[in-house]
């Protein structure tokens, strides 16, 4: 296939380094510094799971030709921006994949690109950059991509892609409908992500804390309450055993950003499942207490 890469950060550089080893043309579509980077020393990853190696897909600021398939990784905070550089990749056969956490992506995607999207998460994956903007992998488990499509894309499509990424080293699931994918992952990473935040420290450290862990299951049971308006059916413990399971020592990239003052996922991951919870008449206490001490802290 050729594929692109919207956004060669932690997640999405490692996707493209992984589609590039397995024999795909890739292009990674990013700012500056990202393009630079690649077209002089390639991706560069370190992890536990796929070892050390560099690869070197091709890297522009903007692009120039349609390809088979583009998955977009940037953070909420950039889409905006990043979707204008792509345009030119989009061509009538071409599937958009976007990898954002979070709610209220695809529809803006669909006003700007075209009614080809297939929705995506990809989890199990803790991976940051370097000081060289090397890929760090941390994690000990494979990443896992979801995928759905509610018409857009055929079957037949979204299984190529699957297909695909599973060749490149991940395991990939096609969920029945989109919003069953979206809300599968963010019900939990949005729990996790707002109680990490919001103590500033590890999940660990939130688990075993009665005050934060007793928030964290308010918050869990508050966005399953949210999901099933949305046709998505969660139970609180099962969510609740998934967070038990993760890493003590994992943190989340809202927390990181929050706590370094730089602009975070938090309207997409916490924001806007709030404001559908208050504007369906759910009570969302926990969510308003945490969105509310989050967002002070970053006015500060």
């Amino acid at each position: 296939m050729k594929i692109g890469v919207l956004g060669p950060g932690a997640v999405g550089g490692l996707l493209a380094a992984l589609l590039c080893r397995s024999g795909n043309q890739v292009c990674c579509f990013g700012r500056e510094l990202a393009v630079e980077s690649i077209q002089r020393r390639g991706i560069r990853v370190q992890s536990a799971v796929f070892g050390a190696f560099d690869a070197h897909p091709m890297a522009s600021m903007s692009a120039s030709s349609p390809v088979d398939v583009v998955f977009i990784a940037v953070k909420a905070s950039a889409l905006e921006v990043a979707l204008g550089s792509i345009s030119a990749a989009i061509g009538d056969e071409t599937a958009i994949v976007p990898l954002l956490n979070g709610i209220g992506h695809r529809e803006r995607i669909r006003d700007v690109l075209g009614l080809r999207v297939v929705v995506g998460t990809i989890g199990a994956v803790e991976v940051t950059l370097g000081d060289n903007r090397d890929v760090l992998h941390r994690s000990s488990m494979i990443p896992h991509m979801e995928l759905a499509s509610d018409g857009d894309v055929s079957p037949d499509v979204v299984s190529a892609i699957a297909s695909t990424v599973r060749r490149a080293g991940l395991s990939v699931t096609i969920g029945a409908n989109e919003n069953e994918v979206i809300w599968k992952k963010l019900v939990r990473l949005s729990a996790i992500a707002t109680l990490t935040t919001y103590m500033q420290s590890p999940v660990g450290a939130v688990r075993t804390n009665q005050q934060s862990r007793d928030m964290l299951a308010a918050v869990v049971g508050e966005l399953s309450q949210v999901a099933q308006s949305q046709g998505v059916r969660l139970f609180e413990s099962d969510v609740m055993h998934q967070i038990d399971g993760l890493p003590e020592t994992l943190t989340t990239s809202m927390q990181r950003d929050v706590g370094a003052g730089r602009p975070s996922e938090i309207e997409s991951i916490l924001g806007e499942p709030l404001r559908l919870g208050q504007s369906l008449g759910l009570p969302v206490p926990a969510m308003e207490r945490c969105y509310s001490f989050i967002k002070a802290r970053v006015s500060a």
